[in-house]
This record gives C-alpha cells, structure tokens and sequence, in this order.
C-alpha cells in the first residue's frame, strides 16, 4: 500500500537529497552558451563603451558653447570636419567649434555632449544650435555600461540572449559552464512498442519516452534513450545497473510504479547499491504513484505509465532536481503565471491537489460570458491522465488544494502555463 507525502514534502525530500551535488563543468563557445548555466563568475575583461560614443546624429560640441540657445538667437559654431563611422575623429575641437557625427561615432577631444540634428542647421561653414545641451547629453562615456573587472554574472547564471550580447562585446568567445545532466529514459510495458512499429490490437506505442525525453532537453537535460523494457524486475533490475555505469546523471523510470502484482520498478531500484526508494505516493491527482529513489548517488524517478501523469511528475518532482543539477535554484523565481475566472463548477475529491488542465478563452458561445465582456476565463479541459488531448488543448493547469474540495464558477484562479 501507498504511503504518501504531500507535494511539498516530497519535493523537500527530493531536493534534500541532491544538496552537495556535484556538478560537471565543460567549456563551450559563445554560439553554443544560450541556455546553459556559467560555472563560475564571469568578470569584464574590458572597459564598454572604450571610447564615448554618440546616442544621436548631430553635432559635437562644447555643451558650454550652446548655454541660452534659442530659435531666436542660435549659437554659431564652426564646422571643424566630419566623423565617420568606425573611425577616429579626424582632430579634437576647441571652444566655438563643432563636428558631425554619427550615431555611435566616437567624439572628439574638447567634446563633451551631442547637439541633436532636428535643432542644427548647417550654415555653409558654420552650424546654427536652436536648442542648448547639458554636459553628457546625447553621449555614452566610458564605462557606463560596464568597467574593466565588473561582475558580468555569478556562477550559477542561467545564459540568456542579451547575457550571450555582452558577452559577444566583451570578447568572450570561450566559457566554462556546467554540463548538461545526462537523464537516461526507459519506459516499461508488455504493452509498448516503438513509435515507429504498427500497435497490434492490446499494444500502445511509446509515448513517455519521446514526452519526457523532450521536458529533459527543456529543462537543461540531456536525454538518453534507454530503450523499452518488459514487465520483469530482472530485466529492469539489469537495464538500470547497466544505466548506473554508464555515465549518466539521472534514471527516468515510466511505468511499473502503481500498486500491482506486475508493478516491478520498487523492487528493482531497492535491489541496487545504495539506499533504494525514499519514498513512494504522493498526494496528487494525476501522478499519485510517483517513486523516488537513489543508487551511487544518482537520482532515480519513478513515473506513471500514464503520459499526463507522467507529465505532471516530471514539472513537479524531476525539474526542480535537474535544475539543481544543472547549478540553480530548484525552484524558478519567476513561474508563467495569468489570472482568469473559472468558467464553471469543479468538483475534486479532496485529499490530495488536484491539477486540472485548462484552456484559456476572452469569449466564447457561452451567452453570459459575453455579456460580460473581455474578461479571461478558465475552461477545464475534462479527461483522465491518460489522454493527451487535456494538456494539448489545455494552456495550463490550475491547482485545488488537497483540503479544498472543489472550486465554484466565477471563482478567480491562478493559471500555470505549459
């Protein structure tokens, strides 16, 4: 029989144990960085801007020069010369004088702002200013984005596309970054065939596989598939000592973990080195059968066979570990989140949380909700966990609390989003 824990129990327990995991580190280059996790700190090696660079077309000037400019009554500058783009100034400029330059053009010596060119009017040898500027408008000096030996990120960043542009200006073509964990997949079954293979009448292709194999990879993982393997702890039993050899990370188990005379996964992972399951059910619905335990010190789950099932134990349980394996925190800081009112009555048995798959609507065919207006609404999206259609047409999930023992229409609810 199934003793189970509370999500949040299980998933302490979880993270408990993979406290002090140790991490690989490997090298990569820049185009390869997106997505991954920094080993360590990452510092500046150079000054940016290098050089103080024009926000505006215009006019270099002396701000001092401009001081009580008006349409009435402009400041007359000389015009010195002309800054190209990529290139140095061609001299610096003195009082009374002025330089074109370009956005991003580097200023001159004896420069210290930028005359926008809407209030310029060139003169032939000579620049009108209608508007006065202050000391650094218009300009980027040195440094203020970041200077020789500012943090650029800690160790334990996750590397997103604007880290990755930073990195690109400072120079960083290599880095060293964490290893994807290696998570080896195996889904068991009489009952299971290849995707590839024609289902003969009693048989079901292999979905858990290809569906956890593709969270893995979105979650920081590498995914190794480990093949389908019959209904007998022998056969499990040697799949999963060969997978504690090879070098991998972690074991995904799918199949085998409900309560069953044929239920295998218990008694093979108990079989190996090390301490075996640390627990097994969880209060929820889907997923309740849930397992997890650890052998050499790797992390093994046990999932339902059910894909949505399989799905939920996956969100809930293996990402937080993976994201600790992969450097951070266990549990995102910013989760997808929107409100919305719950279109209709949902009944849950209470006992356990209940995570019900929702579609998300501004209007539909039902008359009372257009009459009242564009408001987003809930729609459950009704089926067991064993049918895919409620998290493909679903836009997320919605969670009852296990001592809440339904929801009432209208009720205003936190969507999560898939």
């Amino acid at each position: 029989m199934l003793t189970v824990l509370s999500v949040d129990r299980a998933r302490e327990e979880i993270i408990s144990s993979l406290r002090g995991w140790s991490a690989k580190v490997e090298n990569v280059s820049l185009k390869n960085a997106p997505g991954r996790v920094t080993s360590g700190d990452i510092f500046a090696p150079e000054t940016l801007p290098p050089f103080p660079r024009s926000t505006m077309d215009g006019f270099a000037v002396c701000s001092a020069d401009t001081f009580g400019a008006s349409e009435e009554l402009p400041a007359i500058l000389s015009l010195r010369g002309n800054i190209l783009m990529g290139q140095k100034p061609p001299g610096p400029i003195f009082p009374g004088e002025a330089m074109s330059i370009p956005t991003g053009g580097m200023l001159p010596v004896g420069s210290d702002s930028v005359a926008m060119i809407e209030y310029c009017e060139l003169l032939g040898n000579n620049v009108a200013v209608f508007r006065p500027v202050a000391p650094l408008e218009n300009t980027i000096q040195p440094g203020d984005d970041f200077k020789s030996g500012d943090l650029l990120f800690p160790a334990g960043h996750y590397l997103r596309p604007q880290d990755i542009g930073i990195l690109a200006a400072q120079g960083i073509m290599q880095l060293s970054v964490i290893a994807r964990p290696q998570v080896k997949i195996f889904s068991t079954g009489d009952e299971i065939v290849p995707p590839e293979r024609q289902p003969e009448p009693g048989q079901v292709r292999d979905v858990n596989s290809y569906l956890l194999a593709s969270q893995v990879q979105e979650s920081g993982g590498e995914p190794v598939y480990g093949g389908i393997i019959p209904d007998r702890q022998e056969s499990l039993s040697s799949a999963l000592e060969q997978a504690l050899e090879d070098d991998v990370d972690m074991v995904l188990v799918s199949g085998g973990s409900s309560v069953g005379t044929r239920d295998v996964a218990i008694d093979a992972i108990n079989a190996l080195p090390g301490e075996g399951v640390l627990f097994h059910g969880v209060a929820m619905r889907p997923g309740k059968p849930l397992l997890y335990g650890k052998s050499k010190g790797k992390p093994i789950f046990g999932l339902s066979g059910n894909p949505v099932s399989a799905m939920f134990g996956f969100i809930l349980f293996v990402k937080p570990a993976l994201r600790l394996m992969c450097g951070l925190s266990p549990l995102a800081p910013f989760t997808p989140t929107v409100e919305a009112l719950l279109l209709t009555n949902i009944a849950s048995p209470g006992g356990r949380e209940d995570y019900v798959r929702v579609s998300l609507e501004y209007a539909c065919e039902d008359k009372k909700v257009k009459e009242k207006g564009e408001i987003l609404w809930a729609r459950p999206v009704y089926g067991g966990p064993g049918l895919l259609h409620t998290v493909v047409q679903g836009d997320g999930y919605i969670v009852i609390p296990r001592d809440v023992e339904g929801l009432d229409e209208g009720s205003r609810v936190k969507v999560f989003l898939f």
